[in-house]
């Protein structure tokens, strides 16, 4: 039979009421045409009507791609199938996060309004509009002072110790944000130290325009809320995590580029970020980098918000070792931060051990001092550069324990997007 045939013959098979009939005709053809998207969506649809739900997911896997990269044309139908399987399944949470993001590129689609309402009173209590609030994310519930804000709110994205994110659709200008709104127990009076910070930050941050910077949309202060550019590829974070063996030598090096250029621009303004760490960078591919959270983002001459001793911010892992000491944020601990990020990406764990920071440091020179404070050893130097040719030796720089020593020796290389 003809390839072509195989095509008619699951036509006149499923016009006849016979999807397994259909789904065998298109294996055929699939073993020869692979690579054909709508005829795999076809044979995992008839599949799943057959009950054959295990199976049609397998014949789904090679379309994940078309998913990751955004929910357009064959994507969508891919997500839309997906969803309707964990539906089937009972998976509730899954199948409501997949409708979310359908509802979320197209807030007019009809289906996915109708079965996500449907959803609701089926999920567990942290799906449900006005459950207690627990450590399990929440979705699609209103923060209190956000309902007469013009976003609609589609699911929560994460939250942290001051603020929640949420993806959300801008009514006026049809399209996705990252909402960032401040927890309701810091904006009081008590707290305004913290509120202030956080609208600095957004201030600071909307007025920066570059392509590794995250955009910044609105600023609503009696809502306490920032919109901001939704960045769809995910936080570094999460792609260190797939892939615990470390990245490719090459996207580690793309990420040093995009990375030091983004921070050569906002250290040209006079601006340090503070806080560097993989949670805090998105990605809009691999390799590009996109610098958020800048609440601990500060102005170089701004002495009068310099940090005392014990009161030093950013997140221990990724201190430089001035800043155990209680020296404030700078340009070079901003760079000591992106060597430790870097190093993370290329060997798959972070530099130092969480039971290093459970130590006093002692008092450091180079070469010396406990493990939180000391130059790289040297076998850890070698296994860098053989695993990261080239780019090690630009890892190794940021990392010296000498602050004036980072920034010269480091060579950047401009990325196609600069």
């Amino acid at each position: 039979m003809i390839e072509r045939d195989f095509l008619t013959e699951a036509d006149r098979a499923e016009r006849a009421g016979d999807p397994i009939g259909a789904a065998l005709a298109l294996r055929r053809y699939l073993e020869r045409h692979a690579d054909d998207g709508p005829a795999r969506l076809r044979f995992a649809r008839l599949l799943m009507a057959a009950g054959e739900h295990a199976a049609a997911r397998q014949a789904l896997a090679p379309l994940e791609r078309t998913v990751a990269g955004g929910l357009t044309g064959l994507g969508r139908e891919v997500e839309r199938t997906l969803a309707e399987l964990d539906e089937a399944d009972g998976a509730v949470l899954a199948a409501a996060g997949r409708w979310e993001r359908l509802l979320a590129d197209d807030v007019d689609d009809a289906q996915a309004r109708a079965r996500l309402g449907r959803l609701r009173p089926l999920a567990p209590a942290p799906l449900r509009p006005g459950s207690e609030r627990s450590g399990a994310a929440e979705t699609l519930v209103s923060p209190e002072g956000v309902e007469a804000l013009r976003y609609r709110l589609v699911r929560e994205l994460g939250r942290g110790a001051t603020a929640t994110v949420y993806l959300a659709r801008d009514e006026a200008l049809d399209l996705p944000v990252a909402l960032k709104i401040l927890h309701p127990q810091l904006a009081g009076a008590r707290s305004s130290e913290v509120l202030a910070r956080f609208l600095a930050g957004a201030r600071l941050l909307a007025g920066l325009r570059h392509p590794g910077v995250v955009a910044v949309y609105d600023v609503d202060e009696p809502a306490r809320a920032l919109a901001m550019e939704w960045i769809a590829g995910g936080t570094l974070r999460a792609r260190i995590a797939a892939h615990p063996e470390g990245l490719s030598a090459d996207e580690v090096r793309a990420t040093a580029d995009d990375l030091l250029a983004t921070l050569a621009f906002l250290h040209g303004r006079g601006i340090v970020h503070g806080d560097l760490k993989p949670s805090n960078l998105l990605l809009r591919a691999p390799g590009e980098i996109v610098l958020a959270d800048f609440g601990g983002a500060a102005r170089v001459d701004d002495q009068a918000g310099a940090p005392r001793l014990g009161e030093v911010g950013g997140t221990p892992l990724y201190l430089a070792p001035e800043q155990f000491r209680g020296a404030a944020a700078s340009a070079e601990t901003d760079l000591y931060a992106a060597g430790a990020i870097l190093w993370e990406l290329a060997s798959g764990r972070s530099l130092r051990k969480h039971a290093d920071l459970l130590r006093r440091a002692s008092d450091p020179g180079p070469g010396a001092g406990s493990a939180i404070v000391a130059a790289v050893p040297a076998e850890e130097r070698a296994r860098l550069r053989a695993r990261v040719p080239g780019t090690a030796e630009i890892i190794l720089a940021l990392l010296d324990p000498s602050p004036s020593a980072r920034s010269p020796s480091v060579p950047t290389s401009p990325s196609s997007r600069y």
